[in-house]
C-alpha cells in the first residue's frame, strides 16, 4: 500500500510541478482536428467524382453510382485518416513519456526533478519513423476491425 502511495505521490507531483504538459495534448489535439477537416474536404471531392442519377419515383432525389476506383479510393483515405490521427495520438503519449520520463531521473531524494517537455518534442522528432510505424500498425488494426464491424452489420441484414 505504501508503494502505491508513493507512486500515487510521485505522479501528483510531476503532474503539479509540469503545467506546460496540459498544452501537448491540445497541440496535438488541434493538429488532428485540421487534418480531419482537411480529410473531410477531400473525401468530399472525391465523393464528388461519382455518378449521381436522378430518381424518378421520389422527388428531388438523387443516387450515388460508386465506381470501383472510387470505392478504393475511399477506402485508401479511410486508412490515411486513422493513421494520421494514430500518429498525433502516440506522439502526443510520447512526448508525455519522455516528460515523466526525465522528470523521475532528474529528481532524487531531496529535489523535484524538472520535465523537460522540449526535449519529449525533440525526441518525437528524431523518433518520427518510429512512430509512423507504431502508428501505421494500429491503423492497420483499427482499419481491420472497421471491415469487419461492417461485414457483421452486411451480415445482419
Amino acid at each position: 500500500m505504501k508503494i502505491a502511495i508513493d507512486c500515487i505521490d510521485a505522479a501528483a507531483d510531476f503532474l503539479a510541478g509540469t503545467k506546460r504538459l496540459i498544452a501537448v495534448p491540445g497541440v496535438f489535439f488541434l493538429l488532428s482536428i485540421i487534418s480531419v477537416l482537411i480529410w473531410v474536404g477531400s473525401m468530399a471531392t472525391i465523393v464528388s467524382m461519382n455518378h449521381i442519377e436522378v430518381s424518378e419515383t421520389i422527388p428531388q432525389g438523387k443516387t450515388l453510382i460508386w465506381e470501383d476506383k472510387i470505392k478504393y479510393m475511399s477506402l485508401y483515405m479511410l486508412f490515411g485518416i486513422l493513421w494520421v490521427t494514430a500518429f498525433f495520438e502516440y506522439c502526443s503519449t510520447f512526448v508525455i513519456m519522455v516528460s515523466a520520463s526525465t522528470y523521475y531521473f532528474n529528481s532524487d531524494p531531496h529535489n523535484e526533478g524538472a520535465a523537460e517537455v522540449d526535449m519529449g518534442f525533440k525526441y518525437c522528432v528524431t523518433h518520427f519513423g518510429s512512430l509512423a510505424i507504431g502508428s501505421f500498425i494500429i491503423a492497420v488494426i483499427r482499419f481491420i476491425r472497421i471491415v469487419f464491424m461492417y461485414l457483421a452489420k452486411q451480415a445482419e441484414k
